[in-house]
């Protein structure tokens, strides 16, 4: 937060949205510290928040950048469409890999409730298909019908598939940045995608650039 307060020139208006109401109290005192700056703080659900904010924006008149930091795989893919459909957002994302890629069961279909938190992420159940494999064959015992069903995506198809998802609602998408733990695990990946057109080509390449600046350090 002090970061983004601290950008020069200033953006506008600044809103942070926070679930937690002790760590909205923290960022209270950080706004603080910068009174020439319109902060709003929002203590509650990002998703519900930002649904109402898009609805209240003015496309015409306005343009915005939004940041999602997700605890876990908690942003619903309607927020991320809802946001490309303002065609005024350049959006920056932070994708849960590691945290999808562990409800991705090896050699089984996951349990319900993880499959619908995936549903709930990408905005389709069509993961299922691409994630997994279906081999079906006769038992030799009973001759019974059996399935079998492991998973076949890396994280290049997992990656590939929401790259996918962003370019059904936004103009375009900049090349995602992976950002590993100090054991080399892939944790996130960080996407930008702009939804205004006129806009968008210069927002590609200012993202790709800071992209690009990140791989040097």
């Amino acid at each position: 937060m002090r970061r983004a307060l601290e950008v020069e020139p200033p953006f506008d208006n600044y809103v942070f949205i926070e679930k937690d109401a002790k760590k909205c109290r923290e960022l209270e005192a950080i706004s603080a510290d910068f009174p020439n700056r319109n902060v709003k703080i929002i203590n509650g659900d990002a998703n519900g928040a930002l649904l109402k904010w898009c609805r209240n924006l003015d496309p015409q008149n306005e343009r915005a950048a939004v940041f999602l930091d997700p605890f876990g795989a908690s942003v619903k893919w309607e927020v991320i469409a809802a946001l490309g459909r303002t065609r005024a957002v350049d959006l920056w994302v932070l994708f849960p890999y590691s945290a999808i890629n562990r409800m991705l069961v090896r050699n089984r279909r996951p349990p319900k409730a993880w499959a619908d938190r995936r549903t709930s992420v990408f905005g389709t159940r069509e993961w299922e298909s691409r994630f997994y494999s279906t081999k079906a064959f006769r038992s030799l015992l009973d001759s019974q019908r059996v399935e079998s069903v492991r998973k076949s995506a890396d994280h290049r198809a997992i990656t590939d598939f929401f790259v996918e998802r962003l370019r059904k609602e936004f103009v375009a998408v900049g090349n995602p940045y992976p950002m590993h733990n100090s054991n080399g695990s892939l944790l996130f990946l960080l996407f930008f995608a702009a939804a205004n057109e006129h806009s968008a080509k210069t927002g590609l390449k200012i993202a790709n650039d800071i992209i690009g600046k990140l791989d040097s350090y």
